[in-house]
C-alpha cells in the first residue's frame, strides 16, 4: 500500500514537471533544450511541443545557452521552487553575491544587482555590500579550477593568491612590486592602483629576513629583518645587477628589472663605419 502511494506521489510530481515544462516548450523547434530549474544538472528536450526530460552526468551543469551539458565553472546555476502561483520569489544563486534568480510557477531568470549591491540571501533583496553578508571565498568560482589562477589579496597590494583546485595559497611578490590584478603579474608601483593604507614595496616586509632592491641604481639592495632596514645598501659582485624579479644578484637578461627603473642592459655597442680596402699598386 506504502509502495502504492509513493509511486503515485512520483507519478504526480513528474506530470506537474511534465506540465511546467509542456507549456515552455510550446512553439519552440525539435530539439530545443530547456532548463528544469530544479537541479543543476537537469533539463528538458522540447519535440513536437512536449518536453522530454533528462540529465547531464556529473559532474557537469546543463548550459541553456550554450545548449549543452558545461563545465560547473561556466554555468550559473538557477534553482526554484516548485509553485504554481504568480507570487514572485528571489533565491540566491551559490557563490554570487551579484546575481541571483527571479522564480516565479518554478521558473527562474538570471538577475543582477546594480552597481555597488549585493544580493541578501535573508532578506531576499539587493541591498548595500555593508549590509550584506555574502562570501564567495577568494577563488572564484567562474574558472577552471584544474589551472592555476592569480587573485589579489584582498588588504595586502604586494601580495597574491595562487588557486589551484579551489585552494588559494598566498604568495609574495618581490621587493618594491605590487601586484597587478589586470595583469595578474607582480608589476611596479607606478602601475598598479593600491587601496590607501596597503603597504608600499619599498618598505620592508613585516616578518622574516628579506633584500630590497635600492631605488637609487641597479647594483645594490638593503636587508631587511622584521620591518627594518638596513642602514646602508651592499653592492651586488662587479658585473652583476640586482635583479627585483626575484631578489638576488645576477647577470641581466631580457626579463630583469631594476628597483630604479632604468633598463638593465646596457644598450648595444656602436657598429663602427665599414673600412674601405686600400688600393695597392
Amino acid at each position: 500500500m506504502h509502495r502504492l502511494w509513493l509511486s503515485a506521489v512520483l507519478v504526480a510530481i513528474l506530470v506537474l514537471r511534465a506540465a511546467v515544462a509542456n507549456n515552455r516548450c510550446v512553439g519552440l523547434a525539435d530539439g530545443v533544450f530547456i532548463n528544469d530549474f530544479t537541479a543543476c544538472n537537469a533539463f528538458f528536450t522540447c519535440f513536437r511541443g512536449e518536453a522530454f526530460p533528462g540529465t547531464c552526468v556529473e559532474p557537469f551543469y546543463f548550459n541553456e545557452e550554450k545548449q549543452l551539458c558545461d563545465h560547473p565553472w561556466e554555468v550559473k546555476c538557477l534553482i526554484c521552487p516548485q509553485t504554481e502561483d504568480l507570487v514572485p520569489t528571489f533565491v540566491a544563486i551559490e557563490n554570487e553575491c551579484q546575481f541571483y534568480t527571479l522564480c516565479i510557477q518554478g521558473i527562474g531568470t538570471l538577475r543582477e544587482c546594480a552597481s555597488g549591491l549585493e544580493f541578501d540571501s535573508v532578506a531576499g533583496n539587493c541591498d548595500l555590500a555593508e549590509n550584506v553578508q555574502c562570501e564567495t571565498g577568494i577563488c572564484p568560482n567562474n574558472i577552471n579550477p584544474s589551472l592555476p589562477f592569480s587573485v589579489p589579496h584582498p588588504t595586502d597590494c604586494s601580495k597574491y593568491y595562487v588557486c589551484l583546485h579551489g585552494q588559494p595559497t598566498e604568495n609574495q611578490c618581490a621587493a618594491t612590486l605590487l601586484f597587478n590584478p589586470v595583469t595578474r603579474f607582480c608589476d611596479f608601483e607606478e602601475n598598479v592602483v593600491c587601496e590607501e593604507g596597503v603597504p608600499s614595496p619599498t618598505s620592508c616586509p613585516p616578518t622574516g629576513i628579506h633584500l630590497i632592491g635600492n631605488p637609487a641604481d641597479c647594483i645594490s639592495f638593503f636587508v631587511c629583518l622584521n620591518g627594518e632596514r638596513s642602514d646602508e645598501a651592499t653592492n651586488c659582485a662587479a658585473g652583476l645587477i640586482f635583479d627585483i624579479t626575484d631578489s638576488v644578484c645576477r647577470p641581466a637578461n631580457e626579463e630583469s628589472r631594476c628597483a630604479d627603473g632604468e633598463d638593465p642592459l646596457p644598450p648595444p655597442p656602436p657598429i663602427p663605419p665599414p673600412v674601405e680596402p686600400v688600393n695597392k699598386r
